[in-house]
């Protein structure tokens, strides 16, 4: 309180308030600002019988920088892989310090505040998650505001008094702002989205606060996640005297271990880092002439070894990512942070495997349809109607058609999940090798079937065991629940703190136990036994269309059949991967990608398989099959029984022709040269027409050949495939001149 006092009473004295100093703040690092806290106040309810009034409280939220993103991302590399680097730790801990020594002296460095005040350092003026570039060493350095806020605090800005005056305590906004950052975005955000986490302190690494400290950060952080990839930890000690610490990482690391992490704790926080390395650097100012020690000396060759450890650290993030069939571009590692935003905001599960594979970040060049093949196994079970219910009144029959009918829906899952596969093989020509590869990708899609012990249980209270759930792509040596959990015997505070968060994730240590409902298909010898099967009937269909471009009619009732159990709604998106004929998606600009809200729990489709399921009634959810008339006219229905028109003035639809949409003909009657198909009856109609025009595209008629034998063959060459083109011009007519 002391401290406080005299910072206010000496930035008074240098003539500068509160409202002046966060501008200069601000004006000193809005160039490098990440991510920003935005006031967002909430509207509250009070509990049920009490007498107060609702109210509005103070909250804030995490919201990318969009006016520096640019500059971000224009210098972003789509092929680098992102080496970020993380410093946390307290307010005034000297984070922004440590980045400025980090950093190469050509690269741009955080301000501090002893630079605008001849040396005298008042409080730390880091605002927000900063990031700097070193673009020689190619890494990313985030600096996050200190645990206890910054001081004054960025609520002063102009543009944000109207929004926090819906609460008009400026004390609240300041308690809030500390208890967000300490709480979740500073832990949340620098572990899954850093490689190395840098976490500074002034307590000393052998006493209890500092391991207090790291462990606090450790369950905040992983409060909510559900699947990440662990970074590397070095814990820094800054401003040590002589006789606190060991200047030496090796001996310093070492005696942090052996006092902190004993054999025997497995279990500890420790584990949800990939290392652990201890470092403790002198004050700078510091000068012993007796002993002979020189702080700034020191501090140098402490700060070059520190350099060397993160680039150590670094690399070995990056190959071990790339064991896990991860490659996250810089240009990628933002719309991670992006979609990460929403997710913490929203106070939602993390599961980062579906965050990096949806970026594109996985490899084996297949990234979408692995985007597609996640979100089926992510999602629930297939459900199958097939089973009857007559056994209802024997709980022994009852039970063992349960269990019967989950292992039925795991093989469904899996056997269309094996025929996206072999669609994306067959289109793209796979080699047997790629195949291997994918294979070896879809199996790191299991669940883990581990059980958690008594210790804990579901939030919701709905029994059952507490089960793991995480991929074997991305598990490491620590299991964590699939869903929200509470402590048992957890005492008063701990409840209160679990109940006011709906629910904690739960951690335990253990290898990869592949879930009881997947064991017998998790070999590489039985999928591809299933893929064989699969990939021989796509084969066949592919050769049948000859070289036709686009896929016919049984190519898509194939792929219908396999996505059908799914029971997920069929959308038209030409942004993502076909589901149907495993078409590439447009690419679209990083922003559009950035902004863009795409559908949850639903199949991608592109305009041509999309007006396939369409005209045939198939792209509702739960479609089982179509009618056996429908599927005997194939694809090859006539275009001119029936066009519709829009009433400019009602925006009605009304229909023209002379047949509805569920009597079209077959179009089995080509019309050369302009080669549109019509139905015997359009045809005839044309024929009687002096004018000898095409009702389609109004080209002139040089003759008609009559392919109703050739259609009822079923070959899928026979059926010239319907593009969707604008007005009524077909492809080959919009190139010629009309007659």
């Amino acid at each position: 309180m002391e401290d406080s006092e005299a910072a206010s009473s000496t930035m008074e004295a240098f003539g500068f308030a509160g409202h002046g100093l966060n501008k200069m703040c601000d004006e000193a690092d809005s160039k490098h600002r990440l991510l920003h806290l935005t006031p967002t106040p909430v509207w509250e309810l009070p509990a049920r019988g009490s007498n107060a009034q609702a109210e509005w409280v103070p909250a804030y939220a995490l919201s990318p920088s969009t006016t520096v993103w640019p500059d971000h991302v224009r210098n972003a590399s789509a092929c680098d892989p992102a080496r970020v680097v993380g410093v946390v730790g307290a307010t005034s801990a000297g984070k922004s310090w440590l980045v400025g020594k980090l950093l190469e002296d050509s690269a741009p460095k955080p301000s501090r505040l002893e630079e605008h005040f001849d040396g005298v350092v008042l409080q730390s003026m880091t605002s927000d998650i900063n990031m700097y570039p070193d673009d020689q060493h190619e890494v990313y350095y985030l600096d996050f505001e200190g645990t206890y806020g910054t001081q004054p605090l960025q609520g002063s800005m102009e543009e944000l008094i109207d929004v926090m005056a819906r609460v008009p305590d400026e004390k609240s906004w300041e308690v809030k702002r500390r208890q967000s950052l300490k709480e979740c975005f500073q832990p949340t955000v620098a572990y899954l989205t850093c490689n190395v986490v840098v976490f500074l302190t002034r307590e000393k690494l052998v006493c209890s606060r500092a391991m207090e400290e790291c462990e606090h950060f450790a369950h905040a952080a992983n409060g909510r996640v559900v699947s990440a990839l662990p970074p590397a930890l070095i814990l820094v000690q800054n401003c040590c005297r002589p006789s606190e610490g060991l200047f030496n990482p090796e001996q310093c690391t070492a005696a942090f271990k052996r006092t902190h992490l004993p054999q025997g704790t497995a279990g500890s926080w420790h584990g949800y880092f990939r290392s652990v390395d201890c470092f403790c650097i002198p004050d700078e100012h510091l000068v012993c002439k007796r002993s002979g020690f020189d702080g700034e000396e020191v501090s140098k060759q402490i700060i070059e070894k520190l350099k060397k450890a993160i680039r150590d650290r670094l690399e070995e993030d990056l190959r071990y990512r790339l064991e896990q069939q991860v490659n996250l571009s810089q240009l990628q590692w933002f719309s991670v942070v992006s979609a990460l935003c929403r997710i913490v905001n929203d106070g939602e599960k993390v599961q980062m495997s579906a965050l990096y594979t949806y970026a594109g970040a996985t490899l084996g060049g297949a990234a979408e349809m692995k985007s597609i093949l996640l979100e089926l196994m992510s999602g629930p079970l297939p459900n199958s109607n097939s089973h009857g219910s007559s056994n209802n009144n024997n709980n022994n029959n009852s039970s063992r058609s349960t269990s019967t009918d989950k292992s039925d829906n795991v093989a469904e899952q899996l056997q269309g999940a094996l025929a996206i596969i072999a669609r994306f093989a067959v289109r793209r020509e796979l080699a047997s090798d790629e195949l291997e590869g994918i294979l070896l990708s879809f199996r790191g899609l299991f669940p883990c079937g581990a059980c958690a012990d008594e210790s804990v249980e579901r939030f919701d209270r709905s029994g059952g065991p507490v089960s793991c759930g995480q991929m074997r792509l991305f598990h490491n040596a620590l299991h964590r629940s699939s869903t929200l959990v509470r402590t048992v015997d957890a005492d008063w505070l701990t409840g209160i703190g679990e109940w006011l968060r709906g629910g904690v994730t739960f951690a335990w240590p253990g290898e990869f136990e592949c879930h009881e409902d997947y064991r017998k298909f998790d070999s590489t010898a039985c999928l591809q036994k299933v893929l064989a099967e699969e990939l021989e009937g796509y084969r066949l269909e592919k050769c049948l269309e000859g070289l036709a471009p686009l896929v016919g009619l049984p190519w898509v009732l194939k792929a219908h059949a396999s996505l059908q159990n799914f029971g997920l709604r069929y959308v038209r998106d030409s942004s993502r991967m076909c589901v149907v004929c495993m078409a590439q998606g447009s690419a679209g600009g990083f922003f559009s990608r950035w902004w863009s809200q795409q559908e949850p729990s639903t199949l991608p489709t592109c305009n041509h398989c999309m007006s396939i399921l369409e005209r045939h009634d198939l792209c509702r959810a739960n479609t089982r099959e179509a009618s056996h008339s429908t599927l005997s006219k194939g694809d090859a229905s006539c275009e001119s029984c029936v066009r519709k028109r829009s009433s400019s003035w009602t925006g009605s639809v009304r229909e023209v022709g002379g047949h509805s949409a569920s009597r079209r003909g077959i179009a089995d009657h080509r019309l050369r040269p302009c080669g549109c198909c019509l139905c015997l009856s359009c045809m005839e109609s044309a024929i009687q027409s002096n004018q000898y025009l095409c009702p389609l595209c109004g080209y002139r008629v040089r003759n008609i050949i009559d392919e109703r034998a050739l259609v009822k063959t079923n070959w899928p060459a026979a059926v010239r495939r319907i593009r969707q083109t604008d007005g009524r011009s077909c492809d080959t007519c919009t190139t010629r001149s009309r007659g």
